[in-house]
């Protein structure tokens, strides 16, 4: 099978159809789209969401930290906790595991999380370092978001730039296929943006009608999703996308195309009032901008900056594994 996140339709079949019970106090299930459980605690829900980390090598911690994290804020809640799955190789050196849980734990902190346990083993199973993490949150009852709530009409919104995560792991782990130097303080200053649990709290509070953090499949597979869970359409206006100038140097010399890659650090909105909340993101120091527009379904368009009107596809593959791909074959 192709390596990445399984299409929808796999998902559905394989996965999501084996799933059978349902509990009256889970308010959101297992669904396409909906990256993070919620259950009913009363005045207040508790969210729970897990991720992994596969596609990065150097500041694996710190990175799995934050996207589980995101899952949370992107249902608009505060993450409280986080349990960690640590699977290593046999060739793994103490000095690397003691490096990883340093990261945990500092990015941890400045989430004001807590690690609330985990497993960790040595296994002959993987190659590679695999890291999964938990994220348990909480969040008033009435003031939660899920991803089927977008209206058509509302605008699209993402927070500051596609491609923020992949930028990280390429000018980290691939410098070496890059025809330019990126220095250090360079790539902190993508991962210091990782984070989107302040627009996701701001945007809760603020009254939006759907969120979904752009992970892998980017822009174009986040959108996909909101619309499948809202049964909705969408279009999309690729010149109105920022991204970061070394992002475009990136994908430009690499061929990829920004929409579809790994983007942890942007938030997708949906909102009824997308300029407002702009206004209200930028008082807070977050830049956001409105690419889109939730539209009838079934039709999902990009257009591209050439004028050229394509369909999103219903399964998108993230170019992070297009790009690891060509590189293993060359």
């Amino acid at each position: 099978m192709r390596a990445g996140k399984l299409s929808g339709e796999q998902l559905e079949r394989m996965v999501l159809s084996a799933i059978q019970f349902r509990r009256d106090d889970i308010l959101v299930h297992a669904g396409l789209g909906e990256d993070s459980a919620v259950i009913d605690f009363g005045d207040e829900v508790c969210l729970i969401s897990t991720d992994p980390i596969t596609g990065a090598v150097q500041g694996i911690g710190e990175l799995a930290v934050h996207v589980s994290c995101n899952d949370i804020a992107a249902n608009g809640g505060t993450p409280i906790g986080v349990q960690i799955v640590l699977l290593l190789p046999e060739s793994i050196k103490e000095s690397q595991i003691v490096t990883i849980m340093e990261d945990v734990q500092r990015t941890a902190a400045d989430l004001e999380v807590e690690i609330i346990g985990g497993h960790t083993e040595i296994t002959s199973r993987v190659t590679e370092c695999i890291l999964s993490v938990t994220a348990v949150g909480r969040a008033p009852r009435g003031r939660y978001v899920t991803s089927d709530g977008a209206k058509v009409g509302d605008d699209i919104l993402i927070t500051k730039g596609v491609g923020i995560e992949a930028t990280a792991i390429i000018a980290r782990d691939f410098a070496e296929h890059l025809p330019f130097t990126v220095l250090p303080e360079e790539i902190d200053e993508f991962t210091r943006q990782l984070s989107v649990v302040p627009e996701g709290l701001i945007a809760a509070e603020f009254g939006v009608s759907a969120m979904h953090d752009i992970t892998e499949g980017g822009l174009l597979g986040a959108i996909g999703e909101i619309c499948h869970a809202s049964q909705t359409g969408c279009e999309i206006w690729e010149n109105a996308v920022h991204m970061c100038d070394l992002t475009r140097r990136i994908t430009s010399h690499l061929q990829l195309d920004p929409l579809s890659l790994l983007s942890s650090g942007s938030m997708l909105i949906a909102a009824s009032r997308g300029q407002e909340l702009r206004r209200e993101l930028k008082e807070r120091g977050i830049p956001s901008y409105i690419v889109g527009r939730i539209m009838e379904g079934p039709s999902r368009i990009v257009i591209r900056e050439n004028g050229k009107r394509e369909d999103i596809p219903s399964y998108v593959q993230d170019e992070l594994w297009r790009l690891f791909a060509r590189f293993e074959s060359s």
